[in-house]
């Protein structure tokens, strides 16, 4: 056995002893400095490790198989709270946002949110593997806690929302709470219109039009006729929302709108089983962020007054 061979067997087995002796101590926080000199890769799974330090978000790390699971917690005191939106909106928002992250791909799991009075906890998980670099969990952690809080920034200051349409009674209500359910299990806000407040003077188009036009896009459940007939032309012809139709397979509310999703590239129609509703809900949502993108790039290449300097 090499010389170099036989340091790193002595350096795992230091690095084990290590945690051993970890188990009986008073588990302290570490700060950041310490934590890179850690030998993570060697970190038992019955062992964790708080870090507190400043400018760096309270996170615990443990081990979970060949993954370091690092749970990250804001605190967020209402009495000091200074920020546009408020606290407990906020903290909503960062639980949305990590769904929305960990849906395109980001390694989070597990958000969530206790309300104590004044107190606002919003918890996630980061998974790093783990052999990863004390230094790179480091920086990962940080960057995690970075993107979500400007995720979050972002949902409040965008309206992240999605006004949902359709038939909205009998068995028609169910399929329309699947779909928000799903929509919510994804991060958005969601607005069933029949469940929102009416507002004295004003008309069914135009509530329906207030939601539509702060929301994200439109998400129009068109299996069996309603109301959303009439309310299609308005929302989705009249004020351009970027709107996805979604349909049952072999049904169908009316034919009178089929070439406009040919015509209109901010209209889309998905068709589904109903076993498969909430993947379709899914491609929904996929295919709004999607247009969204592509079409806010388009106006900064070509409108003067959007143009990225």
């Amino acid at each position: 056995m090499s010389s170099d061979s036989q340091d790193e067997l002595d350096n795992e087995a230091a690095a084990i002893d290590e945690w051993e002796e970890s188990r009986d101590s008073d588990g302290d926080p570490i700060g950041t400095e310490e934590l890179k000199h850690l030998n993570l890769k060697e970190m038992p799974e019955d062992v964790s490790v708080s870090v507190l330090d400043n400018y760096f978000p309270e996170t615990t790390i443990s081990r979970e198989g060949e993954f370091l699971v690092c749970e990250i917690l804001e605190y967020l005191y209402t009495k000091y709270w200074e920020h546009k939106f408020s606290a407990y909106a906020f903290a909503q928002a960062m639980e949305r946002a990590v769904r929305r992250l960990a849906h395109e791909g980001h390694p989070f799991s597990d958000p969530s949110r206790d309300d104590e009075d004044v107190h606002l906890f919003v918890r996630w998980n980061l998974s790093v593997p783990r052999d990863m670099q004390p230094e790179a969990v480091v920086k990962s952690i940080k960057s995690a806690f970075d993107l979500v809080w400007h995720r979050a920034d972002s949902i409040l200051e965008n309206s992240d929302s999605v006004l949902i349409l359709g038939k909205d009674s009998g068995p028609a209500l169910d399929r329309l709470k699947r779909i928000e359910s799903r929509l919510q299990e994804l991060g958005y806000y969601t607005y069933i219109i029949k469940e929102q407040p009416d507002k004295a003077g004003e008309s069914v188009v135009q509530k329906v039009m207030r939601y539509a036009l702060s929301s994200k896009f439109v998400l129009i459940e068109n299996t069996e006729a309603s109301g959303h007939l009439y309310e299609i032309p308005h929302v989705t012809k009249a004020a351009e929302c970027v709107t996805v139709v979604l349909q049952e397979e072999a049904k169908g509310a009316t034919w009178m709108f089929e070439d406009a999703y040919a015509k209109h590239r901010h209209w889309h129609k998905l068709t589904y089983k109903d076993d498969k509703l909430e993947n379709a809900v899914e491609q929904t949502a996929d295919w709004a962020e999607k247009f969204v993108g592509e079409f806010g790039d388009y106006q900064a290449t070509k409108l003067p007054w959007l143009k990225k300097k």
